[in-house]
């Protein structure tokens, strides 16, 4: 990878077997990127598509209440996608990885190009048919210092959340920018308590329905004691 990963990649994943940098996924049917909607219906035959995830991004986003000239509540959000260097290398390694799985597949018959980056004309990477995979052991594809910045501007003109999203109300001390403390109370304010998926720090890098549970449970723990009720 990069060496702009290489740090992020020390610190936090080395040392932590059961933290993957990514996960990569196969998907029955042609899923589109937002972004990039089809500009003519696909001729029917089988498709699959694939998708790359990271799991414990750096970049963090925001979301704050605003209060308009007016005196209007609005929502001042901002997701802070890649804003952090490091980020978008995995992204770029994961398109490339799970592009070699897929040519390799008994089931491979090519790629639609509107799924994939705009490379320029003549690269060996450019998308096209074919009557069926490459051979396992055969070299994988060769990018150039422009097609690495088409991938690069493909995943930043693409990206987005992966259905989980959480930790708007982080479980943090104040000064790092938290919003709930460890008995689940909201800074500065009064009788107010948040028991949630947004009180999550860190990315869960899974389904979030266990860690929901557990969320759940000890909050209910946390108020029976406030409360004085004994639930042993």
């Amino acid at each position: 990878m990069d060496p702009v990963f290489q740090p992020r990649w020390k610190e936090f994943f080395q040392d932590r077997p059961d933290k993957p940098v990514a996960i990569f996924t196969a998907f029955s049917g042609y899923i589109p990127p937002l972004s990039r909607p089809l500009s003519s219906i696909l001729a029917p035959r089988g498709y699959m598509s694939a998708g790359y995830y990271t799991l414990y991004p750096v970049s963090v986003g925001s979301v704050h209440i605003k209060v308009t000239e007016d005196g209007k509540e609005g929502k001042d959000f901002t997701t802070g996608f890649l804003d952090d260097p490091s980020d978008i290398v995995p992204l770029d390694f994961g398109y490339k990885k799970t592009r070699e799985i897929f040519r390799r597949m008994a089931s491979y018959r090519g790629e639609i190009a509107a799924g994939h980056p705009d490379f320029p004309e003549g690269s060996a990477a450019t998308c096209r048919e074919t009557s069926g995979p490459v051979d396992l052991n055969a070299p994988d594809i060769v990018y150039t210092a422009e097609d690495d910045e088409a991938i690069n501007q493909f995943n930043r003109d693409i990206v987005q959340t992966a259905w989980h999203s959480l930790g708007t109300c982080a479980m943090k001390p104040e000064a790092d920018q938290g919003v709930v403390d460890a008995r689940l109370n909201v800074y500065g304010v009064s009788n107010l308590k948040v028991a949630d998926m947004s009180i999550v720090p860190l990315n869960v890098g899974a389904n979030t329905y266990s860690t929901a549970l557990l969320i759940g449970e000890r909050a209910a723990m946390i108020i029976a004691e406030d409360l004085g009720i004994d639930f042993v």
